[in-house]
């Protein structure tokens, strides 16, 4: 008996339709990705913005967040003001992006400091890391997730990568 041979153009529908199963990022900004540097997917940035206060930022960032971020796909979940405190950090906020293929969770956590030097203006660390246990590869997911909330809030800044998220493309 012959084996059931499928359709040439049937085989590439159908690849072309689990395609976006497959990727698991939308472009731009995913051309920055991680292969377990912390164990799971991850990304690790610091940006450095000469011309807005923590107080600015945190605002900007949270407000962010809370509105559903550039692509509605965002979360805030929490914020701490440790001003009071006097520590180095001032505020701390956490998030979380839903991606829009395959709706995974990454957590999103941001460091806001001033700068060492004041004519540096705010410092912020920010962190995003695949919720999903075994993400060994994000496709640049969580670069992403940082990058457009950043860009979006549309203030010039210097970015620096800490651990994660490679700037040249994996082997």
């Amino acid at each position: 008996m012959a084996a059931f041979q499928m359709p040439r153009l049937s085989r590439w529908l159908l690849l072309f339709l689990a395609l976006p199963l497959v990727r698991g990022c939308e472009p731009p900004d995913c051309d920055r990705p991680d292969c377990g540097t912390c164990g799971n997917a991850c990304c690790n940035m610091q940006y450095v913005f000469g011309t807005v206060s923590p107080v600015d930022l945190y605002s900007r960032l949270s407000q962010s967040l809370s509105a559903g971020g550039p692509d509605q796909h965002y979360q805030f979940i929490g914020g701490a003001d440790f001003r009071p405190h006097h520590f180095a950090t001032q505020f701390m906020l956490q998030g979380q992006h839903t991606t829009l293929v395959n709706r995974y969770n990454d957590t999103l956590y941001f460091n806001i400091y001033n700068a060492p030097d004041a004519s540096f203006g705010t410092i912020v660390q920010c962190f995003s890391i695949s919720q999903m246990t075994g993400t060994l590869c994000d496709q640049g997911q969580n670069y992403k997730n940082i990058a457009a909330l950043i860009k979006a809030m549309g203030i010039p800044f210097y970015q620096n990568t800490l651990r994660g998220c490679a700037t040249l493309p994996m082997p």
